[in-house]
């Protein structure tokens, strides 16, 4: 719960940060926060992320028709805000609104530090605050490596 005096649209309001809409026990003035009245348990973090471009959607558009980048079925784009499971490889997939495009969710993750998907091959480098390519590389910005985490 937050005591924003803000209006809630920063990160630096506590529920925002945690993507998480503002609740009835919150002590904020002038509630702006852009997840109110959206159920952010049914959302991919990239949703969650770009959510003034998901609220910008009409009805036609959630119900335009994807196909799943494995090719065995259409699903409306409605399904892919969340993880949506492929009825016939067991596949996941989510919409993402950085690339614009249907992706699997075992190669592509939401960055919440860049704000912007990755490849799985991908990690954040926490010593430069940047996305690094190669999961056993050292980082192209600072040379740090990434720590396995169960090392």
């Amino acid at each position: 719960m937050c005591r924003c005096k803000s209006s809630c649209h920063t990160k630096r309001c506590a529920c925002l940060k945690n993507r998480q809409p503002c609740l009835e026990g919150c002590r904020c003035s002038n509630c702006n926060n852009p997840l109110n009245g959206i159920d952010v348990t049914q959302m991919s973090t990239c949703a969650i992320e770009n959510v003034q471009q998901y609220k910008t959607l009409s009805r036609a558009e959630l119900d335009v028709m994807m196909e799943l980048p494995c090719a065995c079925e259409q699903v409306p784009l409605q399904k892919l805000i969340n993880q949506h499971s492929c009825s016939k490889c067991d596949e996941l997939y989510w919409y993402s609104f950085c690339m614009g495009e249907v992706v699997q969710d075992s190669c592509t993750w939401h960055c919440t530090k860049c704000g912007t998907c990755r490849d799985w091959r991908e990690w954040h480098c926490p010593r430069c605050n940047r996305c690094s390519y190669g999961v056993t590389l050292p980082c192209d910005g600072c040379g740090s490596r990434k720590r396995d985490p169960w090392i």
